[in-house]
C-alpha cells in the first residue's frame, strides 16, 4: 500500500487500520504531519464519505510555518484534559489540528477525549482543510492573472527552478485514481506554474491536485519528475 499510494517509507497508515493508532505523540516529537488523506466518493454510495486513506509521519521539532512548510497540516495527540470515564486514561486522547498559514501554526480543529477511532474522526476535517487551503492559494494567485509572472507568497516550484533542481518545460506526472489507471501530467512554466495537458494553469501542485480531485497529500510527494521518477 505504501508503494501504491507513493508514500515515504516512514509514513504511518492510520486508515485503513493495520495496527492500533498511536494515542500520544512520542517523547521528543512535536506532532504528526498529515501526509495523505482521501475520502470515499459518491461512486460507492454505501461507503460515500468514509475514510479511504489517512496517513502521517512524525515531526520531531516544530518547523517554521512559512516557506516550504506553508500549507502543511499536523495533528498533535496529547493527554486528555477532562475525565475519561468509562474509558481508561491511556485509551483516550485530545487531538489538535494545526495548519501552517500566514507564518503561524493556526488551530483549525480540536477534539477532546476521543478514542482509537480518532483517525476516522479527524480525517474528513483534514481533507476539507487541505482542499480549501489549496483552493485559497490558487484563488489568491488568480487575482493577478492573466499577466504573468505569478507572484509567489511561499516557496514552490519557482524556488526549485532557481536552484536548478528542475527545468522549464520539464514534465511532471501525477496519478489520480491509480486503480483506474488515470494519470495526469503537467509541464513547468518559466514562472514556476504548472500547465496541465488541457491548458489549465495552476500556481502550485496543491492547486492542481485539488482541481483534479486527487488524494489530498503533502504536495511535495504528489508529483514525480517524468525523466527519473523523483518527487
Amino acid at each position: 500500500m505504501w508503494e501504491w499510494e507513493e508514500l515515504p517509507p516512514n509514513t504511518m497508515i492510520l486508515a485503513p487500520a493495520f495496527d492500533p493508532p498511536p494515542m500520544r505523540c512520542p517523547d521528543g516529537v512535536w506532532a504528526m504531519l498529515v501526509a495523505a488523506v482521501d475520502l470515499v466518493g459518491d461512486a460507492d454510495p454505501d461507503r460515500a464519505g468514509g475514510v479511504a486513506l489517512f496517513a502521517g509521519c512524525w515531526v520531531p521539532d516544530q518547523p517554521p510555518a512559512d516557506g516550504l512548510y506553508g500549507g502543511d497540516l499536523v495533528v498533535r495527540l496529547t493527554n486528555p484534559a477532562g475525565p475519561t470515564y468509562p474509558l481508561p486514561y491511556n485509551h483516550v486522547a485530545d487531538v489538535e489540528m494545526l495548519l501552517a498559514f500566514h507564518g503561524r501554526w493556526q488551530c483549525v480543529g480540536r477534539w477532546c477525549g476521543v478514542d482509537d477511532r480518532w483517525p476516522h474522526i479527524v480525517a474528513p476535517a483534514a481533507a476539507a482543510v487541505m482542499g480549501l487551503h489549496g483552493v485559497l492559494r490558487e484563488a489568491t494567485v488568480s487575482c493577478n492573472r492573466p499577466q504573468p509572472p505569478i507572484t509567489w507568497t511561499s516557496a514552490g516550484v519557482a524556488e526549485l527552478l532557481d536552484a536548478g533542481l528542475v527545468k522549464v518545460g520539464e514534465e511532471l506526472l501525477f496519478w489520480n485514481q491509480r486503480n483506474l489507471g488515470i494519470r495526469h501530467s503537467a509541464r513547468i512554466r518559466a514562472d514556476g506554474a504548472l500547465v496541465l495537458t488541457d491548458g489549465q494553469v495552476y500556481a502550485n501542485p496543491s492547486g492542481a491536485t485539488t482541481a483534479l480531485g486527487g488524494t489530498h497529500q503533502n504536495i511535495w510527494g504528489t508529483f514525480r519528475r517524468a525523466s527519473d521518477g523523483r518527487t
